[in-house]
């Protein structure tokens, strides 16, 4: 399987679902994509490719990142 980092802006920030290309690749955006990246160009996918797709079918992206957005968990809760 073939796995690439790629950020939403360079994908052109899709509102719509279907294929995007970057380079020489095509991604497969869906609703879903669309919903879980907000909008944040910053937004950061990994996108996969298995090894059993034909080589021009497009990659389909998984598991999304904001880099702008740091959570620690030390951080102390309010109270409730």
């Amino acid at each position: 399987m073939t796995q690439i980092k790629i950020l939403w802006s360079a994908l052109g920030l899709p509102t719509k679902p279907g294929q995007y290309r970057y380079g020489m690749y095509s991604f497969d955006v869906t609703l879903g994509d669309i919903e879980r990246a907000a909008g944040n160009p910053d937004a950061v996918f990994t996108a996969i490719h298995p090894d059993f797709y034909p080589s021009e079918a497009p990659f389909l992206l998984t598991y999304v990142e904001f880099p702008s957005r740091v959570i620690s968990a030390a951080e102390p809760q309010p109270a409730y």
